[in-house]
């Protein structure tokens, strides 16, 4: 009973990869095959009869998150005779989280990680030649590539700017972290599988560049605490990687026309090198990034002064609500389409403006405790020449940093794509922690019981 139980949770744990991996290609019109919310449901009906219901009140994550869902609930449930399925929706910003409950119970092993990661690796050595494709396919059609009937106008390949940001910032990450991995006692060369990885991956990245802030701001930023926590080990890859990457970039910014055409969007060099220079808050009109920052800022101060110094403080306004009406600043030029998100392209201000000071109180403290844990684990096992789980620990780390900081510009952790990949790293790493300390402490053990039995063997 107890091995066909794991299997089913190992089937089900596979079913999540297969999910993610399906966002990592097709984005928002995977989304709308509902097969992530359809997995969650499955989890939840197998983590149920296990009855592991003390399980969030054996970590500190899992305990904050289960105080987080529970204060979204309460804010959800007297929304749901208003606002009906909107309120569900909105509800998504805490319920995938469940994801991290489950992968923790589902997870007990190191065997298991392993297995995943070169599932992942395997997966990237196809996906960073064809990603590129799929990325400029999607930014020329606008998401509109054979539209699904029952979505509005989405395409079943729609892929957002920022969330491949995010996308390619974790395969980077991962390429720079765990490059040197040996197979058969061999150490691995410059395959030409890498080699157009590495020109696929530059691309993708430079479509990012060249239409969103955000996309491209996460990948600097992990790369940039990848190597900060890596200095003597990763630094210089990284710097050589920007360095022959910036290369490659001007090469193919020459080679192709003049003006590229992604949908409604024309775009030139010029327009390319304003849109990177506005993440450095140049003020450059021809961009178009300045006013959209001035509007998010003006949004998001409406919000903090109706729950930190106004009527909002307990409570936010619930799920529901949609927020570009409630808070949104009418006095800019705010389209249909910003008003239709109904989030003010910012994950805390969400949490804030729906659950109020208390609800965000326990977000930044849940991603505070997690990200310090995770340093600490990495540090402690870099200390001991555990290679394995530093490198795990750095990785999961810069993917939830990257992730992080897409959603502070993006409407992100509200949809599946986004949602759904942060919260399974949360509970990826959450299920490496437990697993690294048993391991710990099981290694302790044994050492105490072979210094306990030294003196009989010396006696004998």
């Amino acid at each position: 009973m107890a091995l066909a139980r794991r299997s089913i949770e190992w089937l089900w744990l596979k079913g999540t990869l297969f999910v993610i991996f399906g966002y990592f290609l097709l984005g928002k019109g995977f989304a709308y095959l509902f097969l992530g919310e359809l997995v969650l449901v499955v989890g939840v009906i197998i983590y149920l009869p296990s009855r592991r219901f003390t399980l969030p009140f054996t970590d500190p994550v899992l305990l904050l998150w289960t105080a987080f869902a529970f204060w979204g609930f309460c804010r959800t449930v007297p929304f749901l005779s208003v606002y009906h399925f909107d309120a569900v929706r909105d509800a998504v910003l805490w319920g995938y989280g469940t994801f991290a409950l489950i992968i923790v119970a589902f997870i007990n092993r190191s065997s298991q990680i392993s297995r995943a990661l070169n599932t992942y690796r395997k997966f990237l050595r196809w996906y960073l030649i064809v990603f590129p494709g799929l990325l400029a396919v999607s930014l020329v059609t606008l998401g509109k590539l054979l539209p699904l009937p029952w979505s509005h106008e989405v395409g079943i390949l729609d892929l957002k700017a920022g969330d491949a940001g995010v996308d390619i910032a974790v395969a980077g990450m991962f390429m720079l972290i765990f490059s040197d991995r040996r197979t058969g006692g061999e150490k691995q060369g410059l395959s030409m599988f890498r080699i157009v990885g590495f020109i696929g991956w530059w691309m993708a990245a430079l479509c990012v560049a060249a239409v969103n802030r955000g996309g491209i701001v996460s990948v600097i930023l992990s790369a940039l605490l990848v190597s900060i926590l890596q200095a003597r080990k990763i630094a210089w890859k990284v710097a050589a990687f920007g360095i022959v990457g910036a290369t490659l970039a001007v090469g193919i910014l020459f080679i192709l026309p003049s003006d590229i055409h992604f949908g409604k969007k024309t775009l030139d060099s010029s327009k390319i090198a304003a849109t990177i220079a506005s993440i450095g808050g140049s003020s450059v009109q021809q961009s178009g990034h300045e006013g959209t920052m001035q509007w998010r800022l003006l949004w998001w101060r409406n919000i903090i002064h109706e729950t930190f110094f106004g009527p909002y403080f307990w409570t936010g306004r619930g799920f529901g609500v949609n927020l570009a009406v409630a808070d949104g600043p009418f006095s800019t030029a705010t389209s249909e389409d910003d008003v239709s998100l109904r989030s003010p392209h910012n994950g805390s201000m969400a949490v804030l403006a729906r659950m109020g000071v208390p609800g965000f109180a326990i977000w930044v403290a849940l991603n505070a405790v997690f990200s310090f844990r995770l340093l600490k684990a990495q540090r402690q096992a870099a200390r001991s020449g555990s290679l394995f789980w530093s490198r795990l620990n750095l990785w999961i780390l810069a993917c939830w940093f990257a992730a992080l900081t897409n959603s502070t510009f993006d409407v992100y952790l509200e949809g599946p794509q986004g949602g759904i990949l942060f919260w399974s790293l949360i509970g990826l790493g959450v299920a490496a922690l437990r697993v690294q300390n048993y391991e710990a402490r099981l290694a302790r053990a044994q050492d105490l019981a072979r210094t306990a039995e030294t003196p009989e063997l010396v006696g004998a």
